[in-house]
């Protein structure tokens, strides 16, 4: 049945013909093994489509909670900005950041206000989170471990 697929020059290089029952045991062997490996490759493919989607669906969800959050934080600030009206036309000083410093905050501040008038009624630093990185050091490891 095989022998009339295999060419005549394949068949008398070989010296038998597959109709004998090693040949056809071979055939079967050989036909199916391979129908097993790409049966096989098509389902990690598949396994791995699936992760992918169900991974890539989480990452989206935290991603939209995470732009959620930084849109409230936003609003907040802008709503706090706006509130700091014209309530004392220069920059009030608490000590701990010197004046010249305070200057040019609210100089910066007036720079983006479109013609609205803002004042600065306090100036404080800004603390640091126990165990956070500076800048440069969170660049380094951010450079660093980036994927390819």
């Amino acid at each position: 049945m095989l022998t009339s697929l295999m060419p005549a020059a394949f068949t008398q290089a070989v010296g038998t013909e597959l109709s004998d029952s090693k040949g056809m045991l071979m055939a079967v062997i050989t036909c199916s093994g391979i129908l097993i490996v790409f049966a096989i490759l098509l389902l990690l493919i598949f396994i791995f489509y699936a992760y992918g989607g169900i991974f890539g669906a989480i990452t989206s969800a935290k991603s939209k909670k995470l732009a959620a959050k930084k849109a409230a934080e936003a609003a907040s600030k802008v709503k706090e900005e706006q509130t700091v009206t014209a309530a004392s036309p220069e920059p009030v000083d608490d000590g701990t950041i010197p004046g010249e410093i305070i200057a040019v905050i609210a100089a910066a501040v007036a720079a983006m206000s479109d013609g609205k008038k803002y004042a600065v009624k306090k100036v404080s630093r800004a603390q640091r989170q126990t165990g956070s990185r500076n800048a440069w050091a969170a660049y380094g490891i951010y450079e660093n471990t980036r994927p390819f």
